[in-house]
This record gives C-alpha cells, sequence and structure tokens, in this order.
C-alpha cells in the first residue's frame, strides 16, 4: 500500500503547524474553556449567578459602565488626534523625517504597563516635575487637573493610543492615489469636494477600525491602570483583579464572571474591527 503524494503534503502540512495548533490550544483554547467552566462555578455546581450577578450587582455595573467610558472616550480622541497627525506625517516633504516619525510612532505605539504609569506619576503626579515647576510660577496644577482621576487616565491612554492610531492609518493615507485629486480637479472640483466625496468616503473604513482596536485595547489596559490609579477608580480589569487576588473579597468565579462579559465585549469588538478591516483594504489594495 503506497501512500499518494497529495497525502504526503497534507501530514508534512500537519506536522509543520503541530507546534502552532498547540501553542493555540496551551495559551488560548484551554485557558477559555477554563474560564467559561470558572464562571459557571465548575462542571459540578454549575450555576449563571455570578453571570447574572456581573448585570445586577451596582459595584459591576459601574465597573463596566467605566471601562466603556474611558474606553470609548480615549479611542475617539486617540482616533480623531491621531488621524490628524498620521495625515500630516503622510504629507511631509523629508522622507527622513517622515522616517523618524512613522518610527517614533511605531515605538511609542507599544508602550504602556507599569513603566507608562509611574512615568506619568514622575512627571505630572502630586511631586511629578512639571507639577513643581508650576508650583514656583504659583500654578498648582492638583486644582483643576489630576493624574489620578479618569481624565487623568485618558491622558496616559492617549500617549499609546495616538502613536497606535497612526501606524493603523498610514496604509491608508498610502492608499489616497494622486490621480485621484487630479481626476476631481479636472472635473470641476476643489479641494473640498475632493475630501467630501472621495478622500473621507475612502478613509472613513480605515479609520472606523481603528477606533474599535482603540477601542479594544483600552479596554484590555490593567496594568496601566493599575500602577496610576490602583482601586481608586473601579474598572473591570482591576475589579477582575480584586476579586482574584483579595484577601478578603476572594470570589474566584466571579472574577471568571467578570473575565468572560469582558472577553465578550472585546470578541464582538475585534470581529468588527477585522470586518470593517476588509471593506478598508479593497481600496488599499485597489
Amino acid at each position: 500500500m503506497t501512500i499518494s503524494g497529495r497525502a504526503v503534503n497534507r501530514i508534512g502540512l500537519l506536522v509543520a503547524f503541530a507546534p502552532f495548533l498547540l501553542f493555540c490550544a496551551m495559551f488560548e483554547l484551554i485557558p477559555v474553556v477554563a474560564l467559561l467552566l470558572g464562571s459557571i462555578g465548575g462542571i459540578d455546581r454549575h450555576s449563571p449567578e455570578w453571570i447574572a450577578k456581573v448585570f445586577t450587582n451596582a459595584t459591576f455595573q459601574r465597573s463596566i459602565w467605566n471601562s466603556l467610558f474611558l474606553s470609548v472616550v480615549s479611542s475617539l480622541l486617540g482616533a480623531a488626534i491621531g488621524t490628524a497627525i498620521g495625515y500630516a506625517m503622510m504629507r511631509t516633504r523629508h522622507a527622513r523625517i517622515r522616517s523618524a516619525l512613522i518610527a517614533l510612532a511605531s515605538l511609542c505605539s507599544n508602550a504602556g504597563g507599569v513603566s507608562l504609569g509611574f512615568a506619568f506619576i514622575t512627571i505630572l503626579g502630586q511631586a511629578g516635575m512639571i507639577t513643581i515647576l508650576l508650583r514656583t510660577f504659583g500654578i498648582d496644577l492638583m486644582d483643576f487637573f489630576s493624574i489620578y482621576s479618569v481624565v487623568g487616565l485618558i491622558v496616559v491612554y492617549l500617549y499609546f493610543q495616538v502613536p497606535l492610531m497612526i501606524v493603523l492609518m498610514l496604509p491608508a493615507f498610502a492608499g489616497l492615489r494622486a490621480d485621484w485629486a487630479e481626476a476631481s480637479s479636472s472635473l470641476g472640483g476643489d479641494q473640498r469636494d475632493y475630501w467630501r466625496r472621495i478622500g473621507i468616503p475612502v478613509l472613513m473604513p480605515s479609520i472606523v477600525a481603528g477606533t474599535v482596536l482603540l477601542f479594544v485595547s483600552s479596554m484590555g489596559a490593567y496594568a496601566t491602570a493599575q500602577a496610576l490609579i490602583g482601586s481608586r477608580i473601579n474598572l473591570m480589569t482591576i475589579q477582575i483583579s480584586i476579586l482574584r487576588r483579595g484577601e478578603i473579597l476572594y470570589q474566584p468565579a466571579q472574577a471568571d464572571a467578570m473575565a468572560v462579559v469582558l472577553l465578550l465585549i472585546v470578541a464582538v469588538s475585534v470581529l468588527a474591527y477585522h470586518l470593517i478591516q476588509r471593506r478598508a483594504q479593497r481600496w488599499i489594495k485597489a
């Protein structure tokens, strides 16, 4: 009995993909299944009470609202600012400056975590450098701005949201063809007509997709918020940490239920991002 060439190719592909499939199973599939089982109390005493409590308990409801508010505001601001800066970068005539700015945006888009939180504390905190400097001029920054508030957290999130939006929009800006503007001008259209009828409609799918991705990154952020505000602001990620590691309030099943709700929000957002991005790719590849 001989093995056909097609069967050999399939076996070879399976062997080649085996490490990747094993990695996905160990670090994605198994944790998600364990999370789902934990959110209902396990197989033995499964109950939807923990999932229901996420939407009925006032503390958990507030954490969802705060997380959504923080993510929506930071993603909208990050998308608006990042799109404007990204377009200005692409319009720069000096190639070296443009390359340096793109490299800087790529670097800052990956910034975050505990180091970013402490960096802003040392700059804008109660004893931060800028705070102390302003005090020498008789201005108390803490009278109208606090880095330890929701507004302060939005400012910190914008540090990596804006560069991330710039990186996401660069392919879309590169997809704007010069002959489109020339065709609009030859038909009697001015700069405003070009952006209203061509530029903005072409860029809009990429802008919306980028905004959704910023929303996802903000919803899942934990280390930066934990380092900056601790438990002073009730967020979903911080609430999950409290329920998982709290010495007084230790409820792992409730933490898993909160994590499942957060996972569903992120999963729906990621699905929307991919659907919108597929529409945007039609113009980029055209």
